[in-house]
């Protein structure tokens, strides 16, 4: 009886596999990019730039009205503008008149800029009227909304000697605040009709010729202007 010999099982030794190490994503790690930011985009750049510029405006925006308003309330400083209290400083310079001060007696305010031709053209009759009745009515010359010279364009009227006073003017959105607080919203002429008690009566906006100003005082204060 033969014999067979088996074969003889060898140990398979299993092959070694590379250590592979993963990258680490980490944005902790040095060694790898991943965690690095992209740098901005031209368009991430521009739009950074307008919103610093529009930043920048609005800062300086916000103090020039912190001047403005700053220069306002110092130029009225003293005064008053409401209405029926106001109180201004004379034209060139002298002793604020008030309207306080001048009750007793009906009072037209009249306001006027050395800009507006309607005013050069209603300015002589309002100086003849105002010297007519003098001792009965009133008569106020304001300059208002100035963006040139009104004390000679006042002066060029003789408007000191024929009127009660002629005054600037303060507060307001441009030296304006009493012309504001009567209604006004940058017509000119403009004038005020008050009672011998300081109330506002009426206001009209436009010029007067000789006629349509006397037959306003006739109509407000029952006085005629002397022909």
């Amino acid at each position: 009886m033969s014999s067979h010999n088996r074969p003889v099982k060898r140990p398979v030794t299993p092959t070694p596999r590379p250590d592979v190490t993963r990258p680490n994503n980490s944005r902790s790690g040095t060694s790898s990019g991943a965690g690095r930011r992209r740098p901005p985009t031209r368009a991430q750049r521009r739009h950074r730039n307008r919103v610093l510029w529009r930043s920048a405006l609005a800062v300086v925006a916000l103090l020039v009205a912190l001047v403005v308003a700053i220069q306002v309330r110092s130029s009225s400083a003293g005064y008053n503008v409401t209405a029926t209290a106001w109180k201004l400083p004379r034209q060139g310079g002298g002793t604020p008149v008030s309207l306080a001060s001048l009750r007793g007696r009906p009072v037209v305010v009249n306001f006027f800029a050395s800009w507006c031709k309607y005013c050069a053209a209603e300015l002589p009759v309002f100086a003849s009227d105002a010297t007519s009745l003098r001792g009965r009515v009133d008569v106020v010359e304001v300059n208002t909304l100035e963006t040139g010279n009104g004390t000679s364009f006042a002066q060029s009227f003789g408007l000191a000697h024929a009127t009660t006073a002629v005054l600037s003017d303060v507060g307001g959105s441009q030296g304006s605040g009493l012309y504001q607080s009567l209604g006004g919203t940058g017509s000119l002429p403009m004038t005020a009709f008050y009672n011998a008690q300081g109330q506002v009566l009426g206001t009209h906006t436009g010029a007067y010729d000789a006629g349509t100003l006397a037959s306003a005082l006739k109509s407000y204060y029952g006085v005629t202007v002397p022909g």
